[in-house]
């Protein structure tokens, strides 16, 4: 829910507004602005302390440490101990490496996604005129409705007056022919 501002969420997280415009502008917050004053979704400004939450890892030789490999570092030399230290951190390393790798390869991959798609402000532009199109073409269709009932309506009285004219006609003749027909 957007309910917090911009300082009180530069308090919740010891940061200045000036952070807090950052992480908007870099989407790790979400804002809506009402007026003046921009508001924060709480829910973001959660997650992100419980990033800060979250240890850092250390990394420690995987091999056990007994007590027969301290007093074989005694009989050795100490670098037979650090290079085995080394071996054990280079390892460590390279898993890692191919995790930044993959994590690199499909944030490149969501990079062209993102750049091939759809921006939010254009498809709520291009809902907007889709809307405000079908409005228009109801308006239309209500429109043309209207006028072919009133069309509609005056075919139906021309029909009745004609029809009405015809036999006006036909009895006029009709009257006329007996009168001349009697008249002879």
């Amino acid at each position: 829910m957007y309910k917090y501002t911009r300082q009180e969420v530069a308090n919740r997280l010891s940061i200045s507004t000036r952070s807090v415009d950052r992480y908007i502008k870099a989407w790790k917050l979400r804002a809506k602005k009402e007026g003046k004053v921009v508001y924060v979704k709480w829910s973001d400004v959660e997650n992100i302390l419980s990033w800060s939450s979250v240890k850092q890892e250390v990394i420690m030789p995987n091999a056990p440490v007994e007590e027969n490999m301290i007093q074989k570092k005694s009989e050795t030399s100490s670098w037979g101990w650090l290079d085995m230290i080394y071996k054990d951190l280079r390892s460590e390393i390279a898993k890692k490496d191919e995790i930044i790798q993959n994590l690199s390869i499909n944030l490149w991959r969501y990079e062209e996604v993102a750049k091939n798609s759809v921006s939010l402000i254009e498809f709520k532009k291009s809902q907007f005129l889709l809307d405000e199109s079908r409005w228009y073409l109801n308006k239309e269709i209500e429109d043309l409705k209207t006028s072919n009932d009133k069309l509609t309506g005056d075919l139906k009285y021309e029909k009745t007056s004609n029809l009405l004219l015809i036999v006006f006609v036909i009895a006029l003749l009709i009257i006329s022919g007996t009168v001349w027909f009697m008249q002879i």
